[in-house]
């Protein structure tokens, strides 16, 4: 039973990951149930045994999508310099804003109203947890880091829907070089 069990779960987990590709490709409003079953290799039945609507999927691939960029980003951290961290970082949050669009969009959309607090709940969760790893980088207290961390993961979910690579990457790096400023002056009036 228990390999049943694992079957269906892969299953529907590479069915997430082509209807999350399909809502980055095409958008919400451009991607149908025949998209995913095209995408999936599957048909409308098979799709909606693995899930009761249309809703489900996007909430799913939403989840997935966060997920994905908490995995990434924190995966950039895993070792180098502080530089070398922040630039994987930009280059992550760059790479990921097709993503981000498809992410912002979903969250905003309609049909994600009854679940907008709680992903909010799990994205500040998250930007928490980045930003409380970074300090432990910094070796600095999280509370110093933290405002300019909530800048950054902000501004990239805007970039994704109207910036430049170019425009991001100036951005990003002013608001790590102010970081950076204030990690200074923090070990400088540490005792």
């Amino acid at each position: 039973m228990t390999g049943a069990h694992n079957d269906r779960n892969e299953k529907r987990d590479f069915i997430i990951e082509k209807c999350y590709e399909c809502y980055v490709e095409n958008g919400i409003e451009h991607t149908s149930t025949r998209t995913f079953c095209n995408a999936a290799n599957l048909n409308a039945n098979t799709l909606y045994y693995y899930f009761d609507n249309k809703d489900e999927i996007l909430f799913e691939c939403v989840n997935y999508g966060y997920k994905k960029l908490e995995n990434a980003m924190f995966e950039a951290m895993d070792n180098g310099t502080i530089s070398e961290i922040f630039s994987k970082l930009i280059t992550v949050w760059i790479g990921f804003s097709p993503e981000m669009r498809f992410l912002c969009q979903a969250v905003s959309s309609p049909a994600y109203e009854e679940q907008r607090q709680k992903q909010f709940t799990k994205v500040n969760y998250m930007y928490d947890r980045f930003g409380k790893e970074l300090a432990q980088r910094f070796d600095c207290p999280h509370t110093v880091i933290s405002p300019y961390i909530h800048e950054i993961l902000t501004l990239m979910s805007y970039y994704s829907l109207w910036g430049s690579d170019e425009m991001a990457s100036i951005q990003c790096n002013t608001i790590f070089r102010e970081m950076l400023e204030a990690v200074d002056e923090y070990k400088r009036n540490s005792p």
